[in-house]
């Protein structure tokens, strides 16, 4: 292990399924040396990446929750989802959960959302899950962001692609064109995503704005509102975050 990615590809080990290791299980998981474990996880333990537990195990340590108040607190993309999210929601004449998602390595993350009081389904879209690239219509909305040399590198590279590469590619070119991407069922069963690219240049932000609703609600008289709420937000984020783009700019 070489780098950042010695700490990396031992932090990605720890999850609700396993959420404590040992040094033992971890060089088993990792076909490295316990030896070298040990200094990295001493070296992870003093920055309080990690803590130790009882029974000689390892947990993910507070560095995470200081650090993630901070980032609620100047990350442009959490700032505009705490400022326009349960606004959106107010906008939806049906039940639905509205996302904020953006690029994240070959993957999208959300990373805002709110939930109707009356929404009672559950979507796999959950705050910092990363999800799949090439599925769904907050993912469909992040990519057709990026440069057309960016997507085409990221599909090629994909290999789970339901298309070959160009036919992806005129899929995003449609999306820009409408500023809207509709999906139903890709990622949940019975539920349909509806999303708006959301970019900022300045920031390097490629992120897309999503209302996810159950299929049965989507009628010919709901979808234009929708669009029209979608669209509009999603330009109101990428003016808030013109904003902050500016030195010294004021964050509310």
């Amino acid at each position: 292990m070489m780098g950042i990615t010695r700490y990396t590809r031992i932090l990605a080990l720890f999850d609700e399924v396993h959420p404590a290791w040992t040094v033992a299980e971890i060089s088993e998981a990792l076909e490295t040396s316990a030896s070298t474990l040990y200094r990295l996880i001493r070296e992870m333990v003093a920055a309080d990446f990690l803590e130790s537990t009882v029974e000689s195990q390892y947990r993910l340590g507070p560095f995470f929750v200081e650090y993630y108040r901070r980032l609620r607190l100047t990350d442009p993309l959490v700032l505009s989802g705490a400022k326009f999210l349960r606004p959106l929601l107010g906008q939806i004449p049906c039940p639905c959960t509205t996302i904020l998602a953006r690029l994240y390595g070959k993957t999208v993350m959300c990373v805002a959302e709110e939930r109707a009081n009356t929404a009672t389904f559950a979507t796999s879209y959950e705050l910092g899950r990363p999800m799949p690239l090439l599925r769904g219509a907050t993912s469909m909305a992040v990519l057709s962001t990026l440069p057309k040399r960016q997507i085409m590198k990221l599909v090629s590279e994909a290999s789970d692609a339901p298309k070959d590469a160009d036919t992806l590619y005129a899929e995003f070119t449609g999306i820009r064109k409408i500023g809207i991407s509709e999906t139903h069922g890709q990622v949940d069963t019975g539920l349909v995503g509806i999303a708006a690219p959301v970019r900022s240049t300045d920031l390097g932000i490629n992120a897309s704005l999503s209302v996810i609703i159950e299929q049965h609600n989507l009628t010919t008289e709901i979808r234009p509102h929708i669009y029209a709420a979608l669209s509009s937000t999603a330009r109101m984020i990428e003016g808030f975050m013109a904003e902050l783009s500016v030195p010294d700019a004021h964050i509310p």
